[in-house]
């Protein structure tokens, strides 16, 4: 049986404007927000030369919500966002959405699983959804013997996948196909499918969606 699991958007609006997040669960997007704003709004406090107290008075948020804020412990209200940015003259952007750095390096040890099963699989997300680009770049690791189904459904046209290491054993609706490593395979998302690896190492996908 050939799983999907939909991807997620989360809705800002108020009278700084209205935004959108499409992120792989609810959970996430709530956390991924809360991050970018602590992130963004003590690296703008600091770059200002504000204090907590400073920034309170300037924005009519106490501080001990500012402090809340800028350490990830408390989720904002619009109306709270609306004052920040109106306080401290930032547009609402500069504070919802993750800086853009012009070099970023990964290390895919070290990111969060975006989806998994014990034993069978894992899947990282390498470059998540970001306003700036039309694609996303997920790891897949498939253990001897286990299976993936399609974890994206929504918001993707097309997966470019390209494998790393081991044999993909790709299901789809139209058959089923195999690609060795150092090949690559290009498919249509819309489609259900499953990776699989019916091999003895483990398989290491790297996907492209668009």
């Amino acid at each position: 049986m050939i799983a999907a699991k939909m991807q997620h958007r989360i809705f800002l609006s108020g009278k700084a404007g209205a935004f959108s997040f499409l992120l792989p669960d609810k959970e996430e997007a709530v956390n991924q927000l809360d991050k970018n704003i602590a992130v963004n709004l003590k690296r703008i406090r600091k770059s200002k030369n504000m204090s907590l107290d400073m920034l309170a008075e300037r924005t009519g948020v106490s501080k001990s919500m500012l402090g809340q804020i800028e350490r990830g412990e408390s989720n904002p209200t619009v109306a709270t966002i609306a004052k920040i940015v109106t306080g401290i003259r930032i547009s609402f952007e500069e504070l919802i959405y993750p800086r853009k750095e012009s070099v970023l390096i990964i290390d895919n040890e070290k990111l969060p699983i975006y989806k998994s099963e014990e034993g069978a699989y894992q899947v990282r997300s390498v470059f998540p959804y970001d306003r700036h680009r039309e694609f996303e770049v997920y790891e897949v690791r498939v253990e001897p013997g286990g299976s993936c189904g399609c974890f994206l459904e929504d918001g993707a046209d097309c997966e470019y996948i390209i494998v790393i290491q081991g044999t993909l054993t790709l299901e789809t609706e139209e058959g089923t196909y195999e690609v060795a490593a150092s090949h690559a395979i290009k498919l249509d998302a819309s489609n259900a499918h499953g990776y699989h690896n019916y091999g003895s190492q483990r398989l290491i996908l790297n996907i492209f969606t668009v």
